[in-house]
């Protein structure tokens, strides 16, 4: 019986045999198929993965999108300089807009995802205005950039400083605003004026982000 078993099969054609192992070993084949799939696209993912070793935060107004895009490539060349390309830096934009009274406030999405950023210290940089940026003092928020910033003449810029301790936070600069000509920020098509500049005090890149302010400032 066996015997005749094996000649059936043997006496099929090639078009006949595909079809008999399709019709009984198609669930195993399609399982294989997809295990197949699953691990190349985990493989692929490991092989291209980004590392975000400097995150920057911009609020204002308006931004030109395509211009932040070139300018995130040229903080990365220009701060990491990581040419195996692995290692990047992002820089994202949290929209301003009027309220009821007509004051500039946060939207309550870029508002959520802010902070949340914040508290699972995801971002280094923030370029902000002055409301959001008391707010942010009051809690600790950023970090003392006095004797940090070696080689930056801070007698050219107008700074935030905490005049005495309070709450915690210790007196000292916290803050520097941006130069109404910086040519970085400039081109982006971005509402910097009269923004400041601070590091988060929970910044996990420090010396990058004391790298990047230096050289955004310095331009």
């Amino acid at each position: 019986m066996e015997g005749e078993k094996r000649n059936w099969f043997k006496d099929m054609t090639l078009k006949e045999k595909l079809q008999y192992i399709w019709d009984y070993y198609k669930i195993h084949i399609v399982i294989g198929l997809l295990l197949i799939y699953v691990l190349t696209m985990f493989t692929l993912s490991l092989i291209n993965r980004k590392e975000y070793i400097l995150n920057i935060a911009l609020i204002g107004e308006r931004i030109d999108f395509d211009m932040l895009s070139q300018f995130s490539n040229e903080v990365t060349k220009e701060i990491i300089g990581d040419h195996a390309g692995k290692k990047e830096a992002s820089v994202d934009f949290y929209k301003l807009m009027r309220d009821y009274h007509g004051d500039l406030v946060l939207d309550p999405a870029s508002t959520q995802k802010l902070i949340a950023r914040i508290a699972a210290k995801e971002i280094d940089v923030i370029i902000l205005d002055k409301k959001t940026f008391d707010a942010l003092a009051v809690q600790g928020a950023f970090l003392k950039l006095d004797g940090r910033l070696e080689g930056l003449n801070l007698n050219r810029y107008k700074v935030v400083k905490a005049v005495e301790d309070t709450n915690g936070v210790k007196k000292g600069i916290y803050g520097i605003y941006v130069n109404p000509d910086n040519k970085y920020l400039k081109k982006l098509g971005y509402d910097y004026h009269d923004k400041i500049i601070a590091i988060l005090s929970n910044s996990q890149h420090k010396d990058l982000s004391l790298k990047f302010l230096k050289w955004l400032l310095g331009g």
